[in-house]
């Protein structure tokens, strides 16, 4: 008898499970088709800037998990081309600093999605660091924008990754 009920108990506790597996992405995405920041273009102009200073951050040495810790930095662009399906950008200046050094980024360019959520991009830092990144706008909190900035550094024989939570300006 106490087996055929654990056997229930089981059933009943699988069925609800999978109900909940199953109704969690469309609840997930009927929510996300309502934000309006997400379903209206970024809307900016040849020339307009945009600047991503860091709030906070980190890094660690890919390979070697055991070296890490802070990081700061700032990332400035300039909007070069506006197309239908995004943004072309030209990165203009910026820094990243940790593990005791300080790069300065000298140029690169971007690619910005029309909605202004998603970018990457490559850029040179000196004449031996070169860096990938990748950008994701958070929203808006308050008048504050929010991102965070993903960079992918290499420099002589040594690769970095750093991850920093950004305020986003444009001007």
């Amino acid at each position: 008898m106490r087996t055929k009920k654990i056997a229930i108990a089981t059933t009943i506790g699988a069925a609800t499970l999978m109900v909940l597996l199953f109704a969690l992405p469309a609840m997930a995405a009927s929510t996300s088709n309502t934000t309006t920041s997400r379903s209206q273009r970024a809307d900016l102009v040849l020339g307009q800037s945009i600047t991503m200073t860091s709030i906070s951050g980190g890094y660690k040495e890919l390979g070697k998990p055991s070296v890490n810790g802070t990081a700061t930095g700032s990332l400035s662009l300039q909007v070069t081309g506006v197309f239908k399906g995004g943004y072309a950008l030209a990165v203009t200046g910026g820094t990243l600093s940790f593990g005791g050094a300080t790069y300065t980024i000298s140029g690169g360019s971007a690619e910005l999605g029309p909605y202004g959520v998603h970018m990457v991009g490559q850029a040179q830092a000196g004449s031996s660091a070169q860096l990938l990144f990748a950008a994701r706008n958070l929203g808006a909190f308050g008048t504050s924008t929010y991102g965070v900035l993903r960079v992918d550094l290499t420099s002589v024989s040594n690769e970095f990754g750093v991850k920093l939570l950004v305020s986003i300006a444009t001007s």
